[in-house]
């Protein structure tokens, strides 16, 4: 008489109790993380400050420091002051914070088509100094160079 056939094994079982919703939760959780890694860089343009801490090309022509705007007596103690306030280091040496509010300035007056935009010139030019400057400090500057420098 033949033996009879043990029955099919059975699919292995979840270990995770039946209904449970941790699998959704961490997918929901991972997507909305991306979400808003995405939405910072695209509010913030995209560029890393390493990026736009790099120098122009060397090919590049470099600003003129003859007749450079500068400040008054009087725009002067405002504008380090206000650099002090953005980044302590940016005043350290107020010469060098005048000529590169200088350069800076002068970009304001004359664009440069092509190349780098303000903020990553003062980026740039600011962060030469030995320190390096964020997007948003390199705004604020732009904004305090502004007081001063008129056509």
């Amino acid at each position: 008489m033949p033996t009879p056939t043990p029955p099919p094994p059975t699919p292995p079982t979840s270990r995770r109790k039946p209904g449970s919703k941790m699998p959704l939760l961490i997918v929901i959780a991972v997507v909305v993380v991306a979400a808003v890694v995405g939405a910072i860089i695209l509010l913030t343009g995209g560029d890393d400050s390493a990026s736009e801490a790099k120098p122009a090309k060397s090919g590049a022509a470099a600003p003129t420091t003859e007749a450079l705007p500068g400040p008054t007596s009087a725009q002067r103690a405002v504008y380090l002051a206000a650099l002090r306030e953005i980044a302590p280091e940016l005043a350290e040496n107020e010469d060098r914070a005048i000529r590169q509010g200088g350069l800076v300035c002068q970009r304001i007056l004359k664009p440069e088509d092509g190349g780098m935009s303000l903020p990553q010139f003062t980026v740039a030019e600011l962060s030469k100094g030995g320190g390096a400057i964020t997007r948003v400090q390199a705004f604020k500057v732009i904004i305090a160079v502004k007081a001063w420098c008129k056509p």
